[in-house]
């Protein structure tokens, strides 16, 4: 396996989730697609003792620049378990919003091609009417949800 190493680093302005506030965050990128934010700049890039606030993968993300709720801002949209999850980031310059876009989509593609390479193509022949290999499909059963309500006074 490769090393992993850090492909960016530096102070980004991360939009909460729940309180829509911006916040200063010093986030690294690795190869791996790990991107992890701090609260303060680690002194070293491996420097495990300051907890992260933020630790997510950018495999299999999507990156969407916006000029809302301020210029300069880009999304990442990631499946994270079960759960779509948007992160919102703000830099101070067109360029940096453009190198940190390019660096994050580089890391994405090159995890993706390796993933492709470790994963051979599995082909089957067959027609959708041939009942052979229905034990591999996978079927998906939603459950309703019914909402009871009391009109009782």
């Amino acid at each position: 396996m490769n090393e992993v190493t850090v492909v960016r680093e530096g102070w980004l302005l991360k939009r909460g989730e729940y309180i829509k506030t911006w916040r200063p965050r010093y986030f690294i990128l690795k190869t791996d697609g790990s991107f992890i934010g701090y609260k303060e700049k680690p002194e070293v890039s491996s420097d495990h003792n300051l907890p992260p606030l933020n630790d997510f993968s950018v495999a299999e993300c999507q990156i969407m620049k916006t000029e809302r709720p301020k210029s300069n801002t880009f999304v990442i949209r990631c499946l994270q378990w079960t759960s779509v999850i948007e992160r919102t980031f703000h830099v101070e310059s067109n360029e940096e919003r453009e190198e940190w876009m390019r660096s994050i989509q580089a890391v994405a593609n090159s995890l993706k091609s390796q993933q492709q390479d470790e994963e051979p193509m599995v082909i089957k022949y067959g027609s959708p009417s041939d009942s052979s290999g229905a034990e591999d499909m996978e079927v998906a059963v939603s459950k309703v949800r019914t909402k009871v309500v009391s009109n009782a006074q």
